[in-house]
Order: structure tokens, then sequence, then C-alpha cells
């Protein structure tokens, strides 16, 4: 299987050897690219002279996740790989972990995304990965039986490390533009499901995510986990819009007395003005390959 790992870097200094090291040192080898988004750290610079063998591409400014991860996506189609590796910057990866997602992935043609078990140390769990994804399923049972299987199927895995298929991207096409931070991998993998494609989880091929605490204003806390999800519920063509909106209202009511905060009904307001917008994302995701064409 031939693999294009695609990163979004943007003041990237502080982890872009571990990345990208762990990646070139993969048992299973995978052509690597890079997608700056204006990085004013020296990231660029940096990958030039210390990693010649990846493939850099400057966006000179910042697109966000989806769109600046997209450009890799084309890259990929155009080049006939196989499959992409998408893994953030603060993350890396085991010597056997793309060697055991791909193994698996070839077993699974119903599944358009793999995810290696996302930890956030070496040989440390992540409890908040393990509540939201395989809470669901046998997991927990079958690692305390040391019964664990090659494959879990779940709803959702945060896009940290994700192998993605060509046959996913082909179908599924590429991140929503209007996302344009948080939320563009919930809203993928809705558009996965909704296609008929499985996601699922690898427990023995694992991986690291650096989730180290990081100090984020209540204004950033409430934009994440009240905007985007609010766009992500209205973006979800899973459901009609009319329930969608019913939803958003009512979840706009309890995050203003979970915050203390009238900053949600702002962002509803802005929300609303994107109505136009929202329903184009809406229809073009329930196509073939949606979004490909918009992005070039």
């Amino acid at each position: 299987m031939k693999i294009l790992a695609v990163i979004v870097t943007y003041r990237a200094m502080p982890w872009i050897d571990r990345c990208l090291g762990s990646l070139l040192a993969s048992g299973h080898p995978a052509d690597i690219m890079v997608v700056d988004n204006g990085s004013d750290d020296g990231t660029s610079a940096y990958i030039r002279e210390h990693f010649p063998q990846v493939r850099l591409q400057e966006a000179g400014e910042n697109l966000g996740f989806g769109r600046a991860n997209n450009i890799g996506l084309r890259y990929a189609l155009e080049q006939d790989y196989d499959a992409v590796y998408l893994m953030n910057q603060d993350a890396w990866v085991e010597k056997d972990t793309l060697e055991t997602l791909e193994l698996v992935a070839r077993h699974n043609p119903g599944y358009g995304i793999f995810s290696p078990f996302q930890m956030s140390g070496p040989l440390r769990y992540d409890d908040n990965f393990l509540d939201r994804t395989l809470s669901t399923t046998p997991f927990a049972r079958d690692l305390a039986e040391q019964d664990v299987k090659m494959l879990y199927p779940v709803r959702f895995v945060m896009a940290a490390h994700w192998l993605v298929t060509r046959r996913c991207l082909e179908t599924v096409g590429l991140f929503a533009p209007v996302f344009p931070l948080y939320g563009e991998d919930d809203n993928y993998c809705q558009r996965a499901r909704f296609h008929g494609l499985g996601i699922g989880i690898v427990p023995l091929a694992k991986a690291v995510h650096d989730r180290s605490e990081r100090v984020e204003s209540k204004e950033k806390i409430i934009y994440r986990n009240y905007r985007m999800a609010s766009l992500v519920m209205l973006c979800d063509i899973r459901r009609p819009l009319w329930m969608q909106v019913l939803k958003v209202l009512g979840y706009t009511f309890v995050k203003t007395v979970r915050y203390g905060s009238f900053l949600p009904w702002k962002h509803l307001r802005e929300l609303f003005a994107q109505f136009p917008e929202i329903r184009r994302t809406r229809t073009e995701s329930r196509g073939q390959g949606a979004f490909i064409a918009a992005s070039k």
C-alpha cells in the first residue's frame, strides 16, 4: 500500500523532530508532505534544512486544519496513493504503527478511516480518548481479559492519527471548508458513515498525541465546545436541517447556563448568517467526492 503522510504545521518547532523522525523510522515506508500554515518560528526553514526528503508546501497563511490538509489529500489523489496518513504536528508514531494499520486496512475494505490507539504519552493510555471512542465497544472488557481484537468500530475518532483509504477519499471527499478550526473530523466521520464506510480503531497499533495541558481562555473554550459543535450539528446530513436547528437552539440555552456567558448567542447569530454556506455544505456532502473540485 502506497501511503502519503500529511502533516499540517503551525509553529511546530517543539515537536517537528520527533514527528517527522518517527515517520522516517517507520517500518512501513511512507512519503511525507508537510503543509505549513504560515509559521513564524522557523518551522519551514528547519524542515528544508534538516528534512530534505519531505515535500514542503508553504501555504503562506493560516488556512486552518481542514483546508490545509485538503492540499495534501488532493495531491494524494492526483499521485495515485492508496491511502493517506493524517497526523498532527504534536504527534508521532511507533515503528510498526503504519504497518499494522495497513494490514488491518487491507482486510477490512468496508472501512474508510483507521486510527491507532492514540496515547497521550509513551505507553500511557489517554482516558479522555477512551471515554469518547472505545467506551461503547467491548474494548475495555477485552483489554482486561487480554483478548484485544484487531479492529473496533466507532462512531468518531479524532484526526490526530488517521489512515484514510483512497476509496474513502473518492467517496466522501475532502474536509468541508466551512470549518475553519475544530469540528472538521467530526463532520468527516458523519459523512463517512452516511456513505456507508466504517470508522475503526486498531488497538494493536499505537501512536502518541501529545495532549499536554494547555491553558485556554474561556472564549476559546466556548468557540470550540459551543460554536464548532453547533456547526457540526447543522452540517450533519444524516438529520433534517430543521431538526438540527431546534437541537442547536436547545444547546445554546444549555451552554449559556453552563458557561455563565451570553457569548453562545453571539455565535448563534453568526452561525445563522452562515446558513447559505451551511446549506451548500450539506448539499455537496451528499455527493461523491465532496469538495474536491471546490478546493482546486
